[in-house]
């Protein structure tokens, strides 16, 4: 027999075009480098799961926004406003007259009692000892919402844009707004970028900078981009910067004063193919050393690591991540259920996701030798051997790893193997799967477990011979 070689193992999602052009993927998990002192230079290890933190009570709606606010995290779910304190107890704060679908928007000031302001759909509210709606006559139509020096901002129609008074979210002057009209683009983004004013147009993007000038907003525009912003729900913060997606369907990440491409064939294809481009969602988060943006639909879910790339997330069940929204308060990373009333904790401790499993996913580039056939006498699989618990269902008792192969390029998985992981008491020395056939185009394998127990991946080996054409 060959002696094993190893095989390449990606440590983000990368699909071609086309299925024989390779269907690597990472689904719900992430690359660390390990580096040189170790067995590997970097693993791949399952994405964080999630326990229940906070259910907001009488209502069937999901998680449209949050914001961490002096020890308390304020959450809009449905058109409630809520706040939970750091043990989950949630109170609500009252309703308000806002659209039931469309993007929700907040933002505190300076205020030693701050202002908890929120934007939908061209109504504004405010909660400061009280949730009222802000009904200032002068007040222009919000459709984004931002906060720059304590000074609340708004875009508007007609690429407008309006500024309120410093640390006083019910005050607006008819006077105080501005047009950016270096492009007759609208308005379809306000963003705090560094405490710089990111006014992003369909087509372009300008920077305005609090100059205290003594009429209108007090702001001067410092310059312009040319670049712009296709969804409004896609602008969220990364690495002390900005990710969005563009107006030519890229994700780009401003650099100075230029956004960078950080998308990739793969991403920028799903996003072509949304009917509605309107619906992609964005957030974003720190953990463990890591910052992820994450753009998502109903359809898919992509998280971007500044460090390795892109990879995907499915909740049980379903195309894409259940998480709608993902927020630091308490010391913790909160998430927000899109489709139910659930904040959760986020962490590597928590194997499942509420219940549901968390499936970590990993499909290998392709393994050929064209146009010569192959046989695949034998895969070593170097993972984590996470124990099994002794309680709970069977996976939990006895942990598996699932292997899968495909003969087509990743069209259809013909074979599957099921390889024990160790039950309490007992761990392997490997876990390897054999005499697993011949194929004319190659193999494309897939490795996947749920079991509750640690689990990363170090490397896969393959005894492989060419076979005679």
């Amino acid at each position: 027999m060959p002696n094993p070689i190893p095989l390449s193992l990606n440590a983000k999602s990368a699909p071609a075009r086309f299925q024989q052009g390779g269907t690597a993927r990472l689904v719900n998990g992430f690359a660390e480098t390990i580096g040189e002192e170790g067995r590997v230079t970097f693993a791949l290890y399952c994405a964080d799961g999630l326990q229940g933190f906070a259910r907001l009570e009488g209502i069937a709606t999901g998680i449209r926004a949050a914001l961490e606010v002096d020890g308390a995290l304020y959450v809009v779910a449905g058109t409630q406003l809520w706040k939970i304190q750091s043990n989950g107890i949630s109170t609500s704060l009252g309703s308000m007259s806002i659209s039931g679908s469309a993007q929700v928007y907040m933002v505190r000031n300076r205020r030693s009692t701050p202002d908890v302001t929120i934007a939908c759909d061209g109504v504004m509210y405010n909660y400061r000892t009280s949730l009222q709606q802000v009904t200032d006559a002068d007040l222009l139509a919000p459709l984004s919402l931002t906060v720059v020096d304590g000074i609340v901002i708004i875009g508007t129609v007609d690429n407008k844009w309006q500024a309120g008074e410093i640390d006083d979210a019910l005050s607006w002057d008819a006077l105080s707004f501005e047009r950016a009209d270096a492009s007759p683009d609208p308005v379809v983004r306000v963003f705090n970028r560094q405490n710089e004013l990111m006014i992003l147009g369909t087509l372009t993007c300008e920077f305005w900078a609090n100059a205290g000038l003594a009429d209108g907003t007090g702001f001067a525009r410092t310059t312009v981009m040319d670049l712009g912003c296709l969804s409004a729900n896609s602008v969220a913060r990364l690495d002390q910067t900005v990710a969005w997606v563009a107006h030519d369907r890229t994700v780009r990440l401003l650099q100075g004063y230029s956004g960078q491409r950080i998308s990739t064939p793969a991403v920028e294809r799903d996003i072509e193919a949304l009917a509605d481009k309107m619906t992609i969602q964005a957030t974003s988060w720190t953990r463990d050393g890591h910052s992820y943006y994450q753009i998502s639909t109903d359809k898919w879910t992509w998280v971007y690591d500044s460090q390795y790339g892109w990879s995907n997330r499915e909740s049980y069940g379903r195309s894409s991540w259940r998480i709608s929204t993902v927020t630091e308060a308490f010391g913790k990373v909160i998430a927000g259920d899109r489709d139910s009333p659930n904040l959760y904790e986020m962490g590597q401790s928590f194997a499942d996701e509420a219940g549901d499993p968390l499936i970590f996913s990993v499909t290998l580039p392709p393994v050929s030798a064209y146009p010569h056939p192959v046989t695949l006498h034998a895969l070593h699989i170097d993972v984590e051997r996470g124990v099994g618990t002794g309680t709970g269902n069977a996976q939990d008792i006895n942990p598996e790893i699932m292997l899968e192969w495909s003969k087509d390029g990743g069209a259809t998985f013909v074979g599957t193997r099921t390889l024990t992981l160790g039950q309490q008491g007992k761990r392997l020395t490997r876990v390897v799967a054999r005499r697993l056939g011949q194929s004319l185009l190659g193999f494309t394998l897939r490795i996947s477990c749920s079991a509750k127990v640690a689990r990363a991946l170090y490397g896969v080996y393959a005894e492989i011979e060419k076979d005679a054409a």
